[in-house]
């Protein structure tokens, strides 16, 4: 079981320690060449351009009130209203400033995973996949800073029956009211890419989100809301530095709604999760 977690924290904490082998490097021998030594040094101090796109958490405590698991695959080994969530989420900033508008063009994969550990056989009940590739351009206005485009694609990874994906384009634009942070996204699915296996999706995922950052001294407050035709989401995420530390926090997520993950997307979901993440 142990050794379950720490595989599983390994992206998680990569992200985390990427400056961390300062110190061994400089206790190597330099070597001549510039070129050979710089080498050495990206090797050692594990040196690369990744960043983190989304909230990075894990929360080993995560409780559903409901047990409305209706999925058919869960009717031999039924899941517990108590299971572990986590969710590593990277970027990487592949070109900026191509038109001269200072726009960052970005690739990233966010990967959220519902893992029931508290079961005997451990399984994981879902996980879903979220690469997509975005330009971010800020704009100079007094409320209005930014703007971002781009195209996504998300399942989960089954087959069949079970398999629940969808491509969509989207748009988001971000504003700033003195501490306040808010962006409104909205997006549209592709021809087809969800007609199969989810044909109803957007009725209770809407066509779009808003969310709000509202930071306090240490403590950073985040919400997101949807309405859709048949449904709704909210959730509110609470983090705060843990141990003097900048790297680390206590987070904790509360939803309500549906759309939490994709096998049960036309279910109410209500949950409240606490554990740590490495970046907000």
């Amino acid at each position: 079981m142990l050794l379950k977690i720490a595989m599983l924290l390994l992206p998680l904490t990569i992200i985390a320690a990427s400056n961390a082998y300062g110190p061994l490097y400089e206790n190597l021998d330099k070597n001549e060449n510039s070129k050979t030594d710089a080498t050495i040094e990206q090797y050692i101090k594990k040196q690369y351009n990744v960043s983190a796109h989304e909230a990075n958490y894990f929360l080993p405590i995560s409780y559903r009130f409901e047990d409305n698991f209706g999925n058919p695959k869960f009717t031999d080994n039924p899941p517990s209203q108590m299971e572990t969530e986590f969710q590593v989420s990277i970027k990487y900033d592949m070109f900026t400033n191509l038109l001269g508008l200072d726009e960052v063009y970005t690739f990233a994969y966010t990967q959220k995973s519902f893992w029931q550990l508290y079961v005997e056989s451990a399984y994981f009940r879902e996980s879903n996949y979220n690469p997509e590739a975005f330009v971010t351009a800020p704009v100079d206005t007094e409320y209005f800073k930014g703007t971002r485009i781009g195209f996504a694609h998300m399942s989960n990874g089954q087959g069949h029956d079970l398999e629940r994906s969808w491509n969509y384009f989207y748009g988001d634009l971000f504003f700033q009211f003195k501490d306040v942070f808010m962006d409104l996204k909205v997006w549209a699915s592709t021809k087809g890419s969800r007609e199969k296996y989810n044909p109803d999706l957007l009725e209770y995922l809407g066509y779009g989100q808003l969310r709000f950052v509202i930071p306090y001294n240490k403590h950073l407050f985040e919400t997101r809301f949807r309405l859709a035709q048949k449904g709704y989401a909210a959730e509110i995420d609470y983090s705060y530095p843990m141990f003097g530390r900048d790297d680390l926090f206590v987070y904790v997520k509360g939803f309500s709604g549906y759309g939490e993950s994709l096998i049960d997307y036309d279910v109410k979901v209500n949950k409240l999760g606490i554990g740590f993440s490495i970046s907000r």
